[in-house]
């Protein structure tokens, strides 16, 4: 006996919901070690001689732990003498799908506030199940989900693409798209998004877009661009959007169709982005009640959800099946051109690096330093001197600890750049605080008149602001290790510190500081 497509669905909805590893070949389930034969709806354990185990049988839809049912052509979940709650199996099995479905660049998340809907791990979820292997977000004016975006796509082993639509101002005000291909193009998104969101300006100009596009793919949209609008732009747009947004506003369409043919004409490639703003066509709802809060009345339309290319594919057969018009050709050049854009698209935000901006010396300290470790410890020295210090050797050994981090993790540079801030803010007469949160605990801070705060006066511990952990060191540390007068070996890692008697008086030194004749008191 073969397994029913229905039965399949129902036993995938069972296994995934439970979260068991599960395979089945014929009739026969193996979930860890344990066989199990399927008959019709039950599921009973056999033996290794394929022999009935008794008192085995159980429903297929009813466990210990809960339900798997269908209701309405879909999939929920409930778990056993919990209150109703439809938990539901949205992306069971495998899509059906004769065309394949390798990208999707037009993702417009809840990160598009009061517009978009949806967490990335949702739609990623039904990217998974579409056997979709990009995904590209371009949600309008902002970069703010750049990095959950790359690392819920990195988790399910999907290439990201990072976008962004921006408003343009030329005749009339249009919005394009744009990707980065590269580390250049991301510095350029960031910087029209700056001049939108800090600078608050409502649209950016054509003349700013031509200076901005190194490194970037840029794309037009028919639905809401004439050709006539990107006459002054044209030359530097690499592909128009082939989409098909809305059926039900016939004004929108015969208008969208009218520029599309204009696209269609000229030297300029199409390319297959759907622009998506929720996960299915039944989502609709959620955003019309957003729009609605956002007064937002224009444009509504259910037809902007994660699509395959089948259903894009049937959609341009309505909108092209009047006037005798090849959607065929357009459509693989479309699909075509999306696979050239992702392969231009190698760009990666790097999480591993600290992002920091690296302090550059005025002419008068590069004449007396020669790196900005010097300038920082010169800093620092005076700070220790014009603080008189009356307990010296606890603030030097807290200082050698304070400043060790903060090589570690590569900071020295941020700590001369706030040097600076402060510096330049008390030479104009501003106000400036005592400090704030943790940062009360930095020694180097308070040197350096960053802060106003003695920590050490205070008992309060460098380690709330900086430590060794937060710089992203638990590991591989070379350690050292210390034979003493009886033969005996001590290993420390670095970094630690050990008081120590050297000359007959007591100090505290890191383990790398040490030499032959001190005697360790404490480690």
């Amino acid at each position: 006996m073969k397994l029913m497509n229905k039965e399949q669905n129902k036993l995938n909805a069972y296994c995934i919901s439970m979260l068991l590893d599960f395979e089945i070949d014929g009739d026969v389930l193996s979930i860890d070690d344990k066989k199990y034969l399927i008959l019709n709806d039950e599921i009973n354990l056999i033996d290794e001689d394929g022999d009935f185990e008794p008192d085995s049988v159980f429903k297929l839809d009813e466990t210990m732990e809960g339900f798997v049912y269908e209701f309405g052509g879909r999939w929920y979940t409930q778990v056993k003498d919990e209150d109703l709650q439809l938990n539901e199996l949205v992306y069971v099995g495998n899509a059906k799908q004769k065309l394949p479905t390798k990208s999707f660049l037009g993702i417009r998340s809840g990160y598009e506030l009061m517009n978009g809907i949806g967490l990335y791990k949702d739609w990623i979820a039904k990217a998974k199940f579409l056997g979709i292997e990009t995904l590209g977000i371009c949600e309008k004016n902002t970069l703010g989900g750049v990095l959950a975006f790359q690392s819920e796509c990195k988790n399910a082993n999907i290439k990201s693409i990072i976008g962004m639509t921006i408003p343009i101002k030329g005749s009339e005000v249009y919005d394009v798209k744009l990707y980065a291909k590269n580390f250049q193009g991301w510095l350029n998104l960031l910087k029209l998004n700056t001049i939108i969101n800090v600078d608050m300006k409502p649209s950016i100009s054509e003349e700013i877009l031509k200076e901005s596009l190194e490194g970037l793919f840029l794309v037009v949209d028919p639905k809401n661009t004439s050709y006539a609008q990107v006459d002054q732009i044209k030359e530097i747009v690499n592909f128009y959007q082939l989409d098909t947004a809305n059926f039900l506003n016939q004004d929108r369409d015969e208008k969208y169709i009218d520029n599309l043919e204009k696209f269609m004409v000229s030297d300029l490639e199409p390319i297959s982005i759907t622009d998506a703003f929720y996960l299915e066509q039944q989502d609709f709802r959620t955003r019309e009640s957003i729009w609605t809060i956002n007064k937002a009345f224009d444009d509504k339309t259910d037809n902007q959800y994660l699509k395959n290319k089948d259903q894009l594919a049937k959609e341009l057969i309505l909108m092209f099946e009047e006037g005798n018009k090849s959607w065929v050709p357009l459509f693989k050049r479309s699909v075509a051109n999306e696979s050239l854009l992702i392969e231009g698209c190698t760009f990666e935000y790097d999480t591993d690096t600290r992002h920091l901006p690296r302090y550059i010396m005025s002419e008068e300290e590069s004449a007396n330093f020669n790196t900005n470790e010097e300038l920082f410890l010169h800093i620092v020295k005076k700070g220790f001197k014009d603080r008189n210090i009356n307990d010296p050797q606890r603030y030097i050994a807290r200082l050698k600890k304070e400043i060790a981090v903060l090589k570690m993790g590569d900071v020295i540079d941020y700590f001369l750049s706030l040097h600076d801030i402060i510096g330049y803010a008390k030479r104009q007469k501003m106000l400036t605080g005592i400090g704030r949160g943790s940062a009360g605990g930095s020694l180097v801070a308070y040197l350096m008149g960053i802060i106003q705060v003695d920590p050490l006066r205070f008992d309060l511990l460098f380690e709330r602001f900086l430590n060794e952990g937060r710089m992203g060191r638990f590991e591989d540390r070379p350690s050292f290790k210390i034979t003493q007068e009886d033969g005996s070996v001590i290993e420390f890692e670095e970094g630690s510190l050990v008081r120590i008697k050297r000359d007959n008086k007591e100090t505290v030194v890191f383990v790398h500081e040490l030499v032959e004749g001190d005697d360790i008191i404490i480690y």
